[in-house]
């Protein structure tokens, strides 16, 4: 005997909070506006040794035998392993940010299209899908927000002056050609996602993301041999550099 019921839940009250935004990466898994950076625990790359010759292992056994069965076995769990590990950090630090941020801001991505190409296996070990996921049902449930903003060019624009230039990202390291701003690459991309998220209707303390590609929003200019690109969504005061 099967008996379903229905409970109305009612929607939590938007609850005011903190802003913050996060930068996801591979090196380091994420870093975020208020300065935090928290390295990539790489399951995957510290379980790759064990896992490749347990792979090998599998190769050689002989189909429908016993041994192959073992090794297929040993595979999966080695696999399980990396996933049971890496799902205990994003819950743990999708928590944090939900119990102390109103709302977070990621950057929007086509993590899809990015697994297929050259860093799939660093951003499958990252679990930028997953993260985000997790962010979202925990925001909401505690009545924050996650938004997401165009990802084009954080990577490239100083949060100080507004210009965008390829050459002032060095490494892990920002450093402005034009007014010579310095940060970690990964803190100053996100503090360009903190401007690209905006205020929306600040009587009902609304957010709403940047909308259209950000490229449209960017001023041209020729500076020597390089392309400087001023946009003006990035005016906010309060994100010069100290």
């Amino acid at each position: 005997v099967a008996i379903q019921c229905e409970q109305e839940v009612p929607e939590p009250a938007r609850r005011p909070g903190p802003v913050v935004a996060i930068d996801r990466g591979v090196t380091n898994l994420l870093g975020d506006s208020d300065g935090r950076l928290v390295p990539n625990p790489k399951h995957l790359d510290a379980s790759l040794r064990r896992l490749a010759h347990a792979q090998r292992v599998l190769a050689r056994r002989t189909k429908g035998s016993q041994r192959r069965a073992r090794a297929r076995l040993r595979v999966a769990k080695l696999h399980r392993t990396i996933r049971r590990q890496r799902a205990h950090v994003l819950h743990v630090l999708s928590a944090r940010y939900a119990k102390s941020h109103g709302v977070v801001i990621v950057e929007r991505l086509n993590v899809a299209g990015m697994l297929r190409g050259g860093l799939g296996r660093h951003l499958s070990g990252a679990g930028w899908s997953s993260f985000c996921m997790m962010l979202r049902y925990k925001l909401e449930a505690t009545g924050g927000r996650l938004v997401e903003v165009p990802a084009p060019y954080s990577s490239q624009t100083c949060p100080a002056c507004g210009v965008v230039d390829a050459a002032s990202r060095q490494g892990d390291r920002f450093r402005c050609v034009a007014c010579g701003h310095e940060a970690h690459a990964d803190l100053n991309a996100a503090r360009v996602l903190l401007s690209r998220g905006n205020l929306g209707d600040a009587g009902r303390g609304g957010f709403r993301a940047v909308s259209g590609p950000v490229k449209r929003q960017l001023r041209v200019v020729r500076r020597g041999h390089s392309t400087v690109q001023v946009p003006g969504l990035l005016k906010s005061p309060g994100l010069q550099s100290g």
